[in-house]
């Protein structure tokens, strides 16, 4: 976004390729029968391909650009493999495509903070926030007893372990950090054309049919933990942050709740992507809801699949994934799916799932879920 283009996929992060964009200008440039994609889809496949993007988080700002390590790709909760218990998982820091190399060049950063928020409420005030901070193999976890807690601030210490570990702490809550397999599977460059294609006002799924699952192995940098129950109520709101010390304050650097957010349900409004990192759930207001009722009405005005009132429709999916959080039901089976969305599981196929509610009707990204994940505490496979 802004000078560095945020755009396939907050996750995956890769920087601009010039071969695959010459490569997809030929391409293009061969389809003279599309005539109405081909100079629009040309050049914003190749401003998407310019940028660093990561799986659902999968794009980056500016102070995403700057501190690669703090760049949330995803984020998942779901019930535990262990009885009673939640798991939550934030990913951040994404290789390049094809590599399982950290662009940042470490596994998490050492001056800032990775944040799991925790609501009770709606109006987050009620709840915790996990603070992860870490100083080479080791790292250190804090709780704040506010789950929407200012920028920067640390909490109470609960525990420190090594990175690779898994850490127990008093409260009965367990941790594993470390690099691993990204477990993520979509279709970036398949998305990137079919926003293009929205963008000029044509609904185009079958672009998604000509490329497959974008983050075959990439790795990125995992926070595991799982909560009881107990500490958690009947419904919690989950989002995660990072920040670090910047110009001689904390600022935010990232956020991250619903996949592929900004760069689906804000495609189309630029100056509202632009600054969706840097705020919080409780300033995601009126403005902001419109902004997605807008981008959802020009897309199902392009696939012409609501045959009612899209403007009604287009608030209804305004209203599923605002505020940007994650919303879950302890207890129960984990499903982001378009008749509902609680929390998400590993084996979701969320780009799908917001893919149809954007466009109204259901889009296959032709990405299939290849189970790179485990199936007991802590999933990820890890990667040295």
């Amino acid at each position: 976004m802004g000078s560095s283009i945020d755009c396939l996929l907050p996750r995956l992060r890769w920087i601009q390729d010039p071969k695959i964009i010459k490569m997809e200008n030929e391409r293009m440039k061969t389809k003279s029968a599309k005539a109405t994609l081909s100079i629009s889809v040309v050049s914003l496949v190749a401003a998407s391909l310019s940028g660093a993007v990561q799986a659902s988080g999968h794009f980056i700002s500016g102070l995403q650009d700057q501190y690669p390590a703090y760049d949330l790709n995803d984020t998942y909760v779901f019930q535990s493999s262990n009885d009673g218990y939640t798991t939550i998982i934030a990913s951040a820091n994404p290789s390049l495509p094809g590599t399982n190399t950290s662009p940042a060049g470490v596994i998490f950063g050492n001056e800032g903070l990775y944040n799991l928020h925790i609501a009770q409420d709606g109006e987050f005030q009620s709840g915790i926030t996990l603070v992860f901070s870490f100083e080479g193999k080791n790292v250190e976890v804090g709780e704040a007893s506010a789950p929407n807690a200012p920028v920067g601030e640390t909490g109470e210490q609960l525990g420190s372990g090594i990175v690779g570990g898994t850490l127990e702490l008093p409260n009965g809550i367990r941790v594993w950090t470390g690099r691993g397999e990204d477990p993520f599977f979509g279709n970036g460059v398949g998305l990137a054309k079919f926003n293009a294609a929205k963008q000029a006002g044509n609904f185009a799924p079958e672009v998604f049919k000509e490329d497959g699952d974008l983050f075959i192995g990439a790795t990125a940098s995992f926070v595991v933990v799982d909560v009881p129950n107990t500490l958690l109520g009947d419904e919690v709101k989950v989002f995660t942050t990072t920040a670090v010390p910047h110009k001689d304050e904390w600022v935010q650097v990232d956020r991250h709740a619903n996949v592929l957010f900004p760069y689906v349900f804000l495609s189309d409004t630029p100056a509202v992507q632009e600054d969706h990192g840097q705020h919080r759930p409780d300033l995601d207001i009126e403005e902001r809801r419109q902004a997605i009722v807008n981008n959802v009405f020009w897309a199902v005005s392009a696939s012409q699949a609501i045959k009612g009132n899209p403007v009604e429709y287009a608030g209804k999916v305004a209203d599923m994934v605002m505020p940007d959080v994650l919303t879950y039901r302890p207890g129960t089976e984990a499903s982001y799916a378009v008749d509902g969305l609680n929390g998400r599981a590993l084996h979701d196929d969320a780009m799908n799932t917001v893919l149809h509610l954007m466009a109204g009707v259901e889009v296959d990204d032709n990405a299939d879920d290849t189970k790179r994940y485990a199936d007991q505490f802590p999933y990820i496979v890890p990667v040295n």
